[in-house]
């Protein structure tokens, strides 16, 4: 009877400490993200691009789809799709720079019940970074591509200016994806800026898919290999404990 106790005792040892690895690998990949997000503030290198000839193209990926002006550069090459950690997609006008366009999808390690929860978890992870960003303004209710999403107004002040980034914070509820569609510009540029930028967001079309990453084995790869490929700084992991700490227990 002893070892039958010890043989259990065991097994749920084995199981909790491997559910917290996993907590812990879920919430490396909202920081992550997050970080994604912050490092949007700095314009993209131009890269090359297609052009068409229509006033807009359309581009399109295994989650979403934008409208975007033909002379714009879109740059997907951080896209890896829906089973990688890493997806980020920058589009931006290389001759104006009035306002560039940094996309980030996320994996939620939690079911979050609306976009309000959904957006405290943004709020708290983007703190966690501990980068000098501050929160100015938030505007919820709104919607990006039929699902709820709300606004964060960020002010990042580099080298005497002001950078803005308005981020759309989208959740998908059937597939518990998280995407930041951010909107960078100048403070001195507010009003044309965000015209033209709402105009890009508003063309958004999310799919309905089903999310690989809700596969622990799958997840558990991707975020090895983002990890390797995308390695963080000492003191966003550092960040991203604390951040667990504070989070609900499942």
């Amino acid at each position: 009877m002893f070892l039958e106790n010890k043989d259990v005792s065991d097994s749920d040892s084995f199981n909790y400490n491997k559910k917290k690895k996993m907590r812990k690998t879920k919430v490396m990949m909202m920081v992550m993200a997050v970080i994604a997000g912050i490092m949007a503030c700095s314009k993209p290198a131009p890269v090359a691009t297609e052009t068409e000839e229509d006033l807009l193209v359309t581009y399109e990926n295994d989650l979403f789809s934008i409208d975007i002006p033909r002379e714009w550069v879109c740059d997907s090459s951080g896209w890896e799709g829906l089973d990688a950690m890493h997806n980020v997609v920058d589009i931006y006008d290389p001759d104006m720079g009035l306002v560039w366009l940094h996309i980030v999808k996320s994996f939620s390690s939690i079911e979050w019940k609306d976009i309000d929860e959904a957006k405290e978890m943004a709020k708290m992870a983007r703190a966690a970074s501990g980068d000098s960003v501050e929160l100015i303004h938030e505007i919820d209710s709104v919607v990006v591509g039929g699902y709820p999403s709300c606004i964060l107004y960020f002010a990042n002040y580099v080298d005497n200016d002001t950078i803005i980034q308005k981020q759309f914070v989208t959740y998908l509820q059937d597939s518990h994806i998280m995407v930041y569609f951010n909107e960078n510009f100048r403070f001195r540029y507010w009003e044309k800026a965000q015209e033209l930028g709402d105009l890009m967001i508003g063309s958004v079309n999310l799919k309905k898919v089903a999310n690989p990453l809700d596969n622990d084995s799958i997840l558990q790869k991707a975020a090895e290999e983002g990890m390797a490929r995308h390695p963080l700084e000492e003191r966003y992991k550092k960040n991203a404990e604390r951040l667990l700490e504070q989070l609900p227990a499942d």
